[in-house]
């Protein structure tokens, strides 16, 4: 398996337990856009279809990193 394949079925994985777009890419090493871009390529939701408290708790977490 190619390291990729490795990391993308790493982050589904950690998405599928309920940890969040912060909280895997620090977990794995990678950056958030490597996460959230695995997220939007397997037609999850998208963040403006996410509940408001849902979109409070990522932006929480990016800044927290920030």
């Amino acid at each position: 398996m190619s390291k990729m394949s490795e990391l993308a079925y790493d982050i589904e994985q950690l998405y599928i337990e309920g940890l969040n777009v912060g909280q895997i890419a620090r977990q794995l090493n990678c950056p958030k856009e490597m996460v959230l871009d695995w997220i939007a390529g397997n037609g999850l939701k998208s963040f403006d279809e996410w509940s408001p408290d849902a979109q409070q708790r990522l932006i929480r977490d990016v800044m927290h990193d920030v």
